[in-house]
């Protein structure tokens, strides 16, 4: 494997080894190594990326791309890791061992320090996924254990707040402990999380947050929407609003969701859709069926609260991207003193339209006033000219005044004329009168 510079084009370091030097097992979970096992570090700077292999994680800089401290980080049997998106800190699973003297753990470690910040122990694991909220805030760790008699499964998530000191972890357990966990989404740059589990045709969907005014500093549920068809979560990159989807077996199910007011904006049906694609903005979304079926390829367009704007179909149409936006200049906490006090920044710019608006209609109204004189003008010009005519009018109808209507009277007359007279002879036949 080779790592590029794309500016020059200029290999930056190559990676060489047997199948084994990049994968252990292969199919993910505990059984094995989840690919990629080259990971890129979060955050803008791109300072760091970590190549996992056979007991090993190692962290290069990209500086130099070299190895940090010049030595690999040394993880018994780590099954998977995950940087955060925001900043320098990988989180780790490893599977229980020893069989199961030794606990599974989810370690978080500090880059370039390689300190471990939290490690919690997790028994009777199946497997673990973990998902990152966007601003990395938050980890949620979906743990799959087994029941004492080890003949099925149950679920369960460890959720952990990664700006808050010492890193505490809060346990969180569906009310059925049994339902499947079918999909997991965090809001962007938000505190909430929602979880589809449950059996198909119609799991539930359920909705949490991080911080209530209520709970602050607890985890709490919102709702709980019962027998959804849906199979797959999409956060607008704003936030506050999810489309509850249920694509390929669920026939292209929508569901657009106000996250805000806990309540359903619209229900629609995209007949077979394959993918959803938020717009950066939030205002649109993209619903496409890609030729994953050979029927119905295309894409349609929807406004954030689920209005059907236009459908465009393409055979053999394969993928769906909305051109990327810049990041914001403004920080974190400047976006939401913006949107805590949206109303006074509204009125300020409402005021500034309506004077726009005004001047606007000032010059609108000052274009009539003109082109209504330029009417007038001309309009007197021409009666001008009729006056000054209307004696050489008189003289060419032998001094009668042709100006004024009322002095004339209007009598009808009608005159016969013969246009053309013609004789023909008609033939009778005898017996005929």
């Amino acid at each position: 494997m080779n790592i590029f510079d794309v500016r020059t084009g200029k290999v930056m370091r190559d990676f060489k080894g047997s199948a084994d030097d990049f994968a252990v097992g292969g199919a993910g979970g505990v059984t094995g190594v989840s690919w990629p096992v080259f990971k890129w570090s979060g955050g803008r700077d791109d300072k760091y990326f970590a190549r996992m292999g056979k007991n090993i994680l190692s962290v290069y800089e990209t500086e130099t791309f070299s190895l940090v401290d010049k030595k690999s980080l040394k993880v018994e049997n780590i099954m998977d890791f995950s940087w955060s998106p925001n900043d320098p800190i990988i989180a780790l699973f490893v599977p229980e061992m020893g069989g199961g003297n030794q606990p599974a753990r989810v370690s978080l470690i500090q880059i370039p320090s390689k300190e471990e910040l939290r490690q919690k122990n997790l028994f009777s694991v199946s497997d673990c996924k973990m998902y990152w909220q966007s601003n990395g805030d938050y980890l949620a760790v979906n743990v799959e254990r087994y029941t004492k008699t080890k003949k099925s499964t149950y679920t369960g998530f460890e959720l952990f707040r990664i700006k808050e000191r010492d890193i505490p972890i809060e346990v969180l357990e569906l009310e059925n402990k049994n339902d499947k966990i079918i999909a997991f989404a965090w809001e962007p740059k938000g505190h909430r999380f929602a979880v589809i589990h449950g059996d198909n045709p119609k799991p539930d969907v359920s909705i949490y947050s991080m911080r209530t005014a209520q709970n602050t500093g607890r985890v709490s549920k919102l709702t709980t929407l019962k027998g959804k068809q849906a199979n797959a979560l999409f956060w607008s990159p704003a936030g506050r609003y999810i489309v509850l989807a249920g694509l390929k077996g669920f026939n292209g199910q929508l569901e657009f969701y106000n996250v805000d007011e806990l309540e359903t904006m619209a229900t629609a049906e995209h007949f077979m859709a394959t993918d959803i694609e938020w717009d950066p903005t939030g205002r649109y979304v993209a619903t496409s069926v890609t030729s994953v079926h050979e029927m119905e390829n295309g894409f349609n367009i929807w406004s954030f609260n689920g209005k059907h704007l236009y459908r465009i179909l393409k055979d053999h149409f394969f993928q769906f991207l909305w051109r990327p936006r810049p990041p914001s200049f403004l920080s974190l906490e400047k976006e939401e003193e913006i949107a805590k006090n949206l109303k006074k920044y509204s009125k300020k710019y409402e005021a500034e339209d309506q004077d726009v608006s005004l001047l606007l209609s000032e010059q609108e109204r000052e274009k009539r006033r003109m082109l209504k004189e330029e009417w007038d003008k001309w309009v007197n010009e021409w009666k001008r000219l009729h006056e000054e005519e209307s004696l050489q009018r008189q003289k060419l109808r032998d001094g009668e005044a042709s100006d004024e209507e009322e002095e004339y009277e209007a009598k009808d007359i009608e005159v016969e004329e013969v246009i053309d007279v013609s004789e023909e002879v008609l033939h009778l036949e005898y017996g005929q009168e």
